[in-house]
């Protein structure tokens, strides 16, 4: 670490007092990775910022958070799960990282050709810091072509103090999301302090709550394993499926409690854990069927004996650590979870969602059809009597008719677009497509952003400064109105000066909710989106 404090003004201190305090308020990794990179922006005048972090699994370097026009394309292409990563022998980020010694060049030579040769943009200039904590190297972080002239020794000063903070907090949430993966919950980023407080509890006394249990499971999965024979295969369509089932849980504020094989185990808190534990089950149901007909396209043979079922039970259950010693599980035991699994076993035959009469009540308002309840007998091994139970079969949700809105936004927009957008939006009932979560791992992102584009009734389009210098947001328009069913059904979002002109020429002519400088943006998006229709 450089000692040429001198260079460092009485601002450059307070602002690293300032990121300091906030890297330590905030545990998710996803989130935090993005605020490291806005601070860094922010503190060197850089458009474009990347974290880049060591793979576990193999010796190559991965791009973990960025900025910038092509920071989607970017992790996409250069991701943890992508199938191109970072070479630490022959990159910059490489060379960083293995030296631990930080780089400034404003003339680069010999960069990385992966990403400038894709993105046809040349890096100019850069700064390139090692993360590091005590003797464990994590990565690399680096900023890009500053805006007003060179990068100045006190740039790197600066990022380099910066660095070592970015490096605690990394080290930080990287534990807790190892703790809590090992304590049976797995939620979105968004849920990551409901999660620290659900993990506090393994070491207190359980407790009785009522919430809804779903059961997800695939049918057919032993007989897809013998028909495919390679391993790798099998393993990748297992992934496949089970991403989506827990993309479904978390997309519906679950917690994924437990990943059983070909399954998962999901709890619904609150008082709508009914409602949202169906509509969850729904959409696991539609990714299903698009999952399906992807392998369907990829294999010789017709995979008709592939189906989903799903059992869903909302009761009063036992919360809490079950176990002793190191082996303990945050879970839930009780009827409802017995009951829950029986019914996902027993959803077979064109029945895939099967409920309790509790959850059927409670959810009755977005049910559309469902079959008359049945007896079901739930006979736990060693009982000579069983107890029935009502059982409905679930077959269409009012939600399925309902407004659903692509969200075209660029990346470093993410923040606003969780804490202004997604809440009053679903809030209305209204499902959104949004990149940053619904985007699955190593999925290719043209692709996905087609299909979520087809399958919405509107595009909303957050105008920016950043937006309007994202190549991705003016091909998500262009696509929209390729689509023909998009038609007048583009709405520009302005968040802040730009003009929806200066986004896509086909925006200057659209209706804008204009949220730049109103106290008030929940309510005007309320009142707009209330209006919406499916058709």
């Amino acid at each position: 670490m450089t000692e040429n404090l001198d260079l460092l003004t009485r601002d450059d201190f307070q602002a690293l007092a300032q990121s300091s305090r906030a890297l330590t308020k905030e545990l998710s990794l996803e989130i935090l990775l993005n605020t490291i990179l806005d601070t860094a922006g922010k503190l060197t005048n850089s458009p474009e910022t990347s974290i880049i972090l060591r793979n576990e699994r193999q010796p190559t370097l991965y791009f973990a958070a960025a900025t910038g026009e092509e920071a989607e394309w970017v992790l996409s292409s250069f991701g943890l799960h992508s199938d191109q990563q970072v070479p630490i022998d022959g990159s910059k980020a490489g060379e960083v990282y293995k030296s631990g010694i930080s780089m400034v060049e404003n003339i680069v030579k010999d960069h990385f050709g992966g990403v400038d040769d894709e993105t046809n943009k040349i890096t100019k200039s850069m700064v390139c810091v090692p993360l590091v904590v005590g003797d464990s190297r994590l990565g690399v972080m680096q900023v890009l072509n500053k805006i007003d002239g060179d990068y100045s020794e006190r740039d790197r000063i600066i990022l380099e103090y910066f660095a070592d903070q970015a490096s605690v907090a990394i080290r930080n949430a990287r534990l807790v999301e190892s703790l809590l993966a090992h304590s049976g919950l797995y939620g979105s980023s968004r849920q990551t302090d409901k999660l620290i407080a659900r993990m506090n509890e393994l070491e207190q006394e359980a407790h009785s709550e009522t919430l809804s249990v779903l059961f997800a499971d695939m049918r057919g999965f032993t007989q897809l394993c013998q028909s495919l024979l390679d391993p790798g295969i099998v393993q990748e369509r297992l992934s496949e499926f089970i991403t989506i089932l827990s993309h479904a849980v978390l997309d519906h504020d679950g917690i994924v409690n437990k990943v059983l094989g070909d399954g998962v185990m999901a709890l619904f808190q609150g008082k709508d854990c009914s409602e949202r534990a169906v509509k969850c089950s729904f959409y696991m149901v539609r990714e299903f069927e698009l999952m399906k007909g992807r392998w369907n396209e990829e294999s010789n043979q017709q995979l008709d004996f592939l189906d989903l079922g799903v059992g869903i039970v909302t009761d009063q259950v036992i919360l809490g650590g079950i176990g002793s010693g190191d082996m303990r599980d945050y879970t839930a035991i009780g009827t409802a979870v017995n009951l829950s699994a029986a019914f996902e076993s027993n959803a077979r035959n064109g029945k895939r969602i099967l409920c309790d009469q509790v959850t059927y009540r409670n959810a009755k308002d977005i049910i559309v059809a469902a079959d008359d309840a049945v007896d079901f007998l739930l006979q736990k091994p060693g009982q000579d009597v069983g107890v029935k139970y009502k059982c409905y079969n679930i077959r269409e949700l009012d939600s399925d008719k309902s407004v659903s809105v692509f969200l075209s936004h660029s990346h470093e927009d993410s923040h606003f677009i969780e804490k202004k957008l997604l809440e009053p939006l679903k809030k209305r009932g209204i499902r959104t497509w949004y990149s940053t979560a619904d985007i699955p791992k190593g999925a290719l992102w043209t692709a996905e952003i087609r299909k979520a584009i087809s399958e919405s009734n509107w595009m909303a389009v957050i105008v920016s400064r950043n937006s309007a210098q994202s190549k991705w947001v003016r091909r998500e328009i262009d696509l929209g109105v390729a689509s023909g069913h998009l038609d007048n059904r583009i709405i520009p979002i302005i968040i802040d000066d730009t003009s929806p002109g200066d986004v896509n020429d086909y925006l200057a002519a659209m209706q804008a909710i204009d949220l730049s400088s109103s106290p008030d943006a929940e309510k005007i998006l309320a009142d707009r989106f209330s209006k919406l229709g499916p058709t």
